[in-house]
């Protein structure tokens, strides 16, 4: 919200804003600022629709495409109802974004390898998964699916494997050829190219609660890949498919590993090889009893795990997601409906304030906070400073007396408050 609401005022991203927020999804916050203003709700019924609409896409995709050997909506009901498991998998990541144009892409391949002509389509499909990297860098790894796709059914490997990386490629072409012509392309290498591979896990939730939350998900995919060993003989099409998604299972937990914090809601990538291999447990020969029980205990489990708050049960089903959540009240205090600037990763300040300079992810930040030392840091912070100066900063790392006495033109305007860090502009 804090990225669109900044491009909505005019700032452009990686110049004017320092985060690692992919460029279409931060174009997607920018949309819903400009229609809607700051507005948690339509962060949320975006996310939601696109949940919806992802599960819809996927199950019209497996139906048209006779994947299975009837038709039926039990891959959407499993998509909905695990995309229900935690509020987190309705929200307005990056990731949610990005894996949407997965499921676009997936046609596209599918379509092109079956049929074996009109391979120009491939170029599509590269071209969505292209979008889905734009959206969150580390989904570029999915040209592997696609790859392996053109491996598995193209007449002719090789030329079908150029147009899709050409199709991929060509976002990125546009994007950087805007990103030279505004002289931001080393920025764009630096916070979004370089910054979103991170191999350092941090987890938001202890992994024994995540382990918890991820129980049912876990258990229903691995008793869906067990059911897959007893199927009745198909077509070629369908057993490669299955190979396809396989594929698409693996590399979803390479995305996993890739990302640099890691809860519940990073799972929403696993979300299309559960709900496709679920069919195959849910169609499965066992008593129609046992299939039923196994989908109620399912139903049972998401709504305690979702509800265990309103429902009186947290302290029974402990999934400690306090990290990402507001502090109840905001941290902000007394400051509110003015310009902040947090020194540090703290951004409940911002929860009732607006940002004020490009700071705003301290990570990067750090290539001038940083470099104190360095004249050049130290002039990018003036000019910075002088373009817009917050009403208030707050100071997590103590760096203001450091700040004050190498730019006392900029920072020896700001006294300390009642509140401690907090400091204010003198008017």
């Amino acid at each position: 919200m804090l990225v669109g609401e900044r491009m909505a005022g005019g700032f452009a991203m990686y110049s004017d804003i320092y985060d690692t927020t992919a460029p279409l999804s931060a174009f997607v916050y920018w949309t819903i600022d400009v229609i809607a203003g700051r507005s948690y709700l339509s962060y949320r019924i975006v996310a939601t629709l696109l949940l919806l609409f992802q599960a819809i896409m996927f199950n019209v995709t497996l139906n048209r495409h006779q994947v299975y050997a009837g038709k039926g909506y039990i891959p959407a009901l499993l998509y909905l109802l695990m995309g229900s498991l935690t509020f987190e998998f309705d929200m307005l990541t990056p990731l949610l974004i990005g894996n949407t144009f997965l499921i676009l892409s997936l046609p596209y391949i599918i379509t092109i390898s079956r049929e074996g002509f009109e391979n120009n389509r491939l170029f599509v499909g590269g071209f969505m998964v292209g979008l889905a990297a734009l959206s969150y860098l580390p989904l570029a790894q999915f040209l592997l699916v696609a790859a392996f796709g053109v491996v598995l059914f193209a007449s002719n490997t090789f030329r079908s494997f150029l147009l899709m990386l050409c199709g991929f490629a060509f976002p990125y072409a546009v994007l950087f050829t805007y990103y030279l012509y505004t002289n931001t392309a080393s920025q764009f290498v630096e916070m979004h190219l370089l910054q979103s591979w991170q191999f350092g896990i941090n987890p938001l939730v202890p992994p024994a609660h995540l382990a918890l939350a991820l129980a049912l998900p876990a258990a229903i995919l691995l008793l869906s890949l067990i059911s897959t060993t007893s199927l009745p003989q198909r077509l070629v099409f369908q057993g490669k498919f299955q190979q396809l998604m396989t594929v698409w299972l693996v590399v979803s937990v390479l995305v996993l590993v890739t990302r640099h914090e890691l809860s519940v809601g990073s799972f929403v990538v696993i979300l299309p090889p559960i709900a496709y291999f679920g069919e195959f447990l849910f169609t499965s020969r066992i008593k129609k009893w046992i299939l039923n029980l196994l989908f109620f205990i399912l139903l049972g489990g998401v709504l305690l795990i979702r509800y265990r708050q309103p429902l009186g049960i947290a302290s029974f089903v402990k999934i400690d997601d306090s990290q990402l959540l507001l502090p109840e009240g905001g941290a902000s205090g007394e400051v509110k409906g003015s310009s902040v600037l947090v020194l540090g990763d703290d951004l409940s300040y911002y929860e009732h304030n607006k940002l004020a300079t490009p700071y705003l992810n301290w990570q990067l930040s750090q290539r001038h906070f940083g470099r104190l030392n360095e004249y050049q840091a130290v002039y990018d912070l003036y000019q910075n400073f002088r373009q817009e100066t917050p009403e208030y900063i707050v100071d997590q790392v103590g760096l203001m007396p450091q700040l004050k006495h190498k730019l006392p033109s900029v920072f020896e305007g700001y006294a300390p408050t009642k509140t401690a860090a907090v400091y204010k502009k003198a008017r």
